[in-house]
Parts: structure tokens; sequence; C-alpha cells
């Protein structure tokens, strides 16, 4: 995945998904929510499973896709 797109999508400051090649899908509600490596390699993703707060390392080159939803 070309970091320029995630950039845009973070900058805009509106909910969006990323969907890994393991599957693996991530709502970002907005952009307290990920943040890039300082090299911006990957994504660090913030997120709430279970009523508990973690976070994953994404590596861009495992994004398959990211996507605003319409009208958000």
């Amino acid at each position: 995945m070309d970091k320029s797109l995630i950039e845009e999508l973070v900058e805009a400051n509106r909910p969006f998904r990323i969907e890994t090649a393991a599957g693996r899908v991530y709502d970002i509600p907005h952009r307290d929510f990920v943040s890039f490596s300082p090299r911006k390699t990957a994504l660090i993703v913030s997120f709430e499973e279970d009523g508990e707060e973690h976070f994953s390392i994404v590596p861009l080159l495992t994004i398959t896709s990211a996507w605003a939803a319409v009208g958000a």
C-alpha cells in the first residue's frame, strides 16, 4: 500500500478502514487511533476488543485495501 493514500485518509480525520493480507480489518474512527512509524513503513493502530485496549503494528506492505465510508 502506498503511504500517500493512508496519509490522505488520516488527514481527512474521518472514519476509515484498512484490510490486511491476512484478512484482518481495522476500523479507524478518527486520526487519534492511528499513527505512522517514524519511517512511515507501518501503522500503529489502537483499538478496543472485548472491553480491553490493544494496538497492532501493521506494515504498509501487508495492507491490501483502505477505504472511507461514502458520505463520512
